[in-house]
């Protein structure tokens, strides 16, 4: 979590802007129907194509909070902070924000709303680092943004977080020119977290910190060089972003005590699942191997008491039996496999899905292709397991029910979601009444992809129709802990 410092500038100079809206060929702002159109037209400009989609919905939601105002100046004023703010959380969850952005975000609402710009920026920046978004995204990439809000205004230099450990203290991330945080700015943190003076320790020194409270208690510490901005300014924003950290900081605490249930929950189901294979492997694919070798004896046994002119007929449907014996303990012997839960989680991920995608399509004669978008290798084991096991049970269904001739299987790893789709092009069905059906029948295949999604705090989507095609969504939210376990 560690990044350049911006480019410091002065209050009343020229903005670097990324995306000058003045470029853009528009009047100035000032029409109170234009200006968040306007501010709009800034943000999409160079903005990455998939950003683009998330930024239309924003404005959406910023037109109807301006209509929600009822008067239309007032109303687009305070749409156009909402607006900014919202749009930087985005770019910054996209990896598409800089200093550039936020800056020039700052110009365009001073504008808009006709206000100084240290004002237009303070505004700004408690929209931003409160934004209800925040708390959706994985909480490392919620405090980047946040931290990395405190840079892109200048009021630090460079700024780091600190939170308890059993070992005393740990920097779990630090932003700015200072990439490995000096002792004195551990010394100020641990000050920070047992809530004594910092000009007790550094006297006047440019050093700024605060707690951030987890439940009440000090947890954490945000700790950076000052900026271009003075004291008393600075310690106001940093009061901000502590407010803003602290229920990021407290749903990352909920969050391990779920990550700890989901990992006990995919383990216990990951027991039963081997434990299966090895009845399998012990049980009927060993009844098989000795049904076969009963054949063969058979076989030989009655081959002389077949008539001549029976005997090639005879010694052909004895090998076909024989064949389907073959094929019939190849298929046990695939499934035991795939119930293991090891090699997939030791071995890389595209590899192991490739191998999957490869089998089916070789066994059901059906084109399938995969895409891959990201690093999955970065999921977590029951992420991991969860992915698989859905892809496994949902090109069992095309196998056997879709009549499919193409799928396509494409995963994308995010910063804050992990999202599979799975498309055929088979003859489809009507959704619920099929699930229904299977319940009822006890084949609970796409029903235990629900539920085990559903387990690990994903949404699970199925669409279909009689004629097809049948699309099959899932989507895990991302977390990482802000400290390793």
């Amino acid at each position: 979590m560690t990044s350049e410092a911006g480019t410091h500038f002065e209050s009343g100079g020229p903005l670097p802007l990324r995306r000058s809206v003045q470029q853009s060929g528009r009047a100035p702002y000032g029409e109170p129907e234009e200006q968040l159109d306007r501010l709009h037209s800034y943000f999409l400009e160079g903005c990455a194509d998939e950003v683009r989609p998330v930024l239309e919905a924003v404005l959406v939601d910023a037109r109807s909070i301006r209509n929600g105002y009822g008067n239309d100046e007032v109303g687009d004023g305070l749409a156009s902070v909402w607006y900014a703010a919202a749009a930087i959380v985005e770019l910054g969850a996209a990896l598409e924000l800089d200093d550039a952005d936020i800056r020039g975000a700052a110009a365009a609402v001073a504008e808009a709303c006709a206000l100084p710009l240290s004002a237009a920026r303070y505004v700004l920046f408690s929209e931003a680092v409160g934004n209800p978004r925040l708390l959706e995204l994985p909480p490392l990439v919620a405090v980047e943004i946040q931290l990395g809000l405190l840079l892109g205004f200048d009021v630090l230099a460079d700024v780091s977080l600190w939170v308890r450990s059993p070992s005393g203290i740990e920097c779990i991330g630090s932003l700015g020119s200072d990439d490995r945080p000096s002792r004195r700015i551990r010394a100020e943190a641990k000050a920070t977290l047992r809530r004594r003076s910092r000009l007790s320790l550094l006297g006047g020194s440019q050093l700024r910190s605060i707690p951030v409270l987890r439940f009440g208690e000090a947890y954490a510490a945000i700790v950076g060089q000052l900026g271009s901005v003075e004291q008393d300014v600075a310690d106001a924003y940093l009061t901000e972003a502590a407010a803003a950290l602290s229920p990021v900081i407290e749903r990352e605490r909920l969050l391990e005590h779920s990550a700890a249930r989901e990992r006990t929950l995919v383990a216990s189901a990951e027991r039963r699942l081997m434990r299966l294979g090895f009845d399998l492997h012990d049980g009927p694919i060993q009844d098989v191997l000795a049904l076969a070798a009963d054949v063969r004896l058979l076989q030989q046994q009655v081959y002389p008491f077949v008539l001549e002119e029976y005997r090639d007929q005879a010694h052909g449907r004895f090998d076909d039996l024989s064949s389907r014996l073959v094929e019939l303990d190849r298929q046990l012997r695939e499934i035991a496999h795939s119930l293991e839960t090891k090699s997939v989680i030791s071995r890389p991920l595209g590899e192991i899905l490739h191998r999957e995608i490869d089998g089916f399509a070789e066994r059901a004669g059906v084109h399938a292709e995969l895409e891959i978008r990201g690093d999955p290798d970065s999921l977590s084991s029951a992420q991991r397991i969860t992915v698989f096991r859905a892809i496994q049970e949902a090109l069992a269904n095309v196998r056997e029910h879709a009549g499919a001739t193409n799928v396509s299987v494409r995963v994308r790893a995010r910063r804050s979601a992990i999202e599979l789709q799975i498309v055929d092009d088979g003859m489809g069905f009507e959704v619920e009444r099929a699930l229904a059906k299977a319940a009822q029948r006890g084949r609970l295949g796409l029903v235990g992809i629900g539920e085990r999604v559903r387990m690990v705090g994903g949404t699970f989507e199925l669409e279909s129709a009689p004629g097809g095609p049948t699309t099959l969504k899932l989507t895990l939210p991302r977390w990482e802990p802000l400290t390793p376990p």
